[in-house]
């Protein structure tokens, strides 16, 4: 008697349009980031990923004085889909800098116990119509407040991000200062 075999449909299988979305929208947003398209073989099955640097201040808004100094470089992630996207959302991990396990612990930091960032405040935060992009914008914010944390000049990071919130824009000339 032999094996059944496993019948895998990939989300970028049932709907390659969607695909292609991303693949327009991440390339427009982040040159840097290199897509990793989802793959069956014998024993893993992945859903794809994007990897690489993020740009370091994305936002409609001019950047702060001192920005360079405070993220060099800005921030190496890992996105990763999800096998029900885009019903469910991407993960964004950071790789550099990487959070230690006593952030993953404490909910000022923003990551969640497995290290990706928490960067959904409820489930409606996400639509199946949201791209990725709308993430990576969060993780850009997240460097930064990461960094503002990390100098000791916020005690936790802001509940929306600061993507379309310039709050905290004066606080990275403070950091270059310091």
């Amino acid at each position: 008697m032999s094996k059944p075999v496993l019948q895998i449909e990939l989300w970028n299988e049932a709907d390659p349009q969607l695909e292609e979305r991303d693949k327009a929208a991440i390339a427009a947003f982040a040159a840097d980031l290199q897509y990793v398209p989802p793959n069956v073989d014998e024993m893993v099955v992945t859903h794809g990923s994007w990897a690489g640097r993020l740009p370091i201040w994305p936002f409609d808004r001019p950047a702060p004085e001192g920005l360079d100094a405070l993220v060099p470089g800005g921030a190496l992630v890992s996105l990763h889909y999800p096998s029900a996207y885009p019903m469910v959302p991407p993960r964004v991990y950071v790789l550099d800098p990487e959070p230690t396990i006593q952030q993953y612990t404490q909910h000022a930091w923003h990551v969640a116990p497995g290290g990706s960032l928490c960067l959904l405040q409820t489930e409606n935060d996400w639509t199946p119509e949201t791209t990725p992009v709308a993430l990576l914008l969060k993780a850009c914010g997240w460097r930064i407040e990461f960094a503002l944390m990390e100098a000791g000049l916020i005690e936790s990071m802001t509940t929306n991000g600061i993507v379309s919130d310039p709050s905290r824009d004066h606080l990275v000339t403070e950091a270059a200062n310091l």
